[in-house]
């Protein structure tokens, strides 16, 4: 008994002595929250509006055992992440469902897999976005290539193996009266505020950046291609969809897996989207690391000009991040400053060595919590492996 009564002050303690609290405040009307989700299979990240209107960007399951799963295995990725969403939903306009979804690019760790996936009952298979909506009715969802899906090419498309699967949802949900759109480069009315838009519509905007190899230009929504050479070439990571989210003083960037460099498992040797796309998205407060922070991503050019304090990884192996890329990110010589790095699971933790995974807040569900207005933002992890999202460590209140 003394040794359980110990471990609870023991717990207890830090806590009290710096004014933490067990678990994350409810959203309040005016808050921006920006949910990454550890799920350990793939890129989720919730968010929750200054009116609450609701956006996903991601669910993915790549569906892969050797790849750690959080908080455990007795349901699949999407599954716990439906669990999330529903948690903090509570008492959201919309607890029932999601406002928007998005999806970066169709690769499996962003939108779902045919390994593992789970049968379904509408004439397509669960699994990541698939699994989500099915349980979660989304009111407009949002890809890089609706309704043609032909760049680079149909053909190109159609062999991601769970594209079939994903099309087949699309048009039952579609005649469930689910929107659809593709995604609009430059656009900043493609996703809005829904449900209390007049009182916040000043200092919130989402701006679409770049997307299928072409970005914005700065001027309404004209975008330019990225590239001059063979498409047929492209990876699916070189066509990822990107925005940036505003909200007064605070922004954030999440661009999927966009590339930033050329390796030679790769063919195209255009890669470098990164630094032409950093111009159009200029300084940000939090930047979710493109690529997971693998080999060709997060170069010199991109973290000069995002300069964030932030840097989020939304990891899944042990390569996310890779040491090369975390040597660069953590070195103030190379773009000037020193920020703060958060990561969903500690997979990488014996590649990168001690000293790298220093650099890290203990790891888990990150919530970045923007206040009313946009001014002030607050940082926690929440605990991957606990079914009730204990906090794990919070920030101090950074003023912008």
């Amino acid at each position: 008994m003394k040794k359980i009564l110990f471990s609870i002050i023991t717990m207890i303690l830090p806590l009290l002595n710096t004014g933490a609290q067990e678990y994350l405040p409810k959203w309040k009307e005016g808050f921006l929250d920006i949910h990454t989700v550890a799920t350990g299979r793939g890129d989720a990240a919730f968010i929750i509006m200054p009116d609450g209107t609701t956006m996903l960007i991601d669910a993915g399951d790549n569906g892969k055992p050797k790849d750690k799963q959080h908080p455990n295995d007795s349901l699949r990725a999407a599954q716990w992440l439906v669990r999330y969403i529903s948690h903090f939903s509570e008492s959201l306009p919309n607890p029932e469902g999601i406002d928007y979804a998005m999806i970066t690019h169709f690769h499996d760790d962003h939108y779902g897999s045919t390994k593992e996936m789970l049968p379904g009952e509408h004439g397509y298979g669960l699994s990541g976005m698939t699994l989500v909506g099915d349980k979660l009715p989304i009111s407009t969802l949002v890809d890089r290539g609706y309704p043609e899906y032909d760049f680079p090419s149909k053909e190109k498309v159609s062999k991601e193996k769970f594209f079939s699967n994903y099309r087949s949802f699309c048009d039952y949900q579609i005649a469930k009266g689910m929107k659809m759109e593709k995604f609009s480069i430059g656009s900043i009315k493609q996703f809005k505020m829904l449900h209390n838009p007049k009182k916040w519509q000043k200092s919130f905007i989402i701006r679409n950046i770049c997307a299928n190899g072409e970005v914005w230009t700065g001027k309404g929504t004209n975008a330019r291609k990225m590239y001059s050479g063979d498409t047929d070439l492209f990876d699916e990571n070189m066509n990822a969809c990107g925005l940036k989210i505003s909200y007064g003083k605070f922004s954030y960037w999440n661009g999927g897996d966009l590339s930033g460099g050329n390796l030679n498992i790769y063919k195209s040797n255009e890669r470098d989207f990164e630094s032409q796309v950093a111009p159009m998205i200029g300084k940000v407060t939090v930047m979710k690391a493109n690529h997971h922070g693998y080999y060709d991503t997060c170069n010199g050019t991109f973290l000069r000009t995002l300069s964030p304090d932030i840097i989020v990884i939304d990891a899944r192996s042990n390569n996310h991040p890779v040491p090369t890329t975390m040597t660069r990110m953590a070195d103030k010589m190379v773009w000037g400053k020193e920020c703060d790095f958060y990561i969903t699971v500690d997979q990488a933790r014996e590649k990168l060595g001690e000293k790298l995974w220093s650099c890290f807040k203990p790891w888990g569900h990150i919530v970045v919590r923007v206040y009313e207005g946009g001014e002030k933002y607050q940082v926690f992890v929440l605990d991957a492996d606990s079914l009730d999202y204990r906090i794990k460590y919070q920030s101090e209140i950074f003023s912008l």
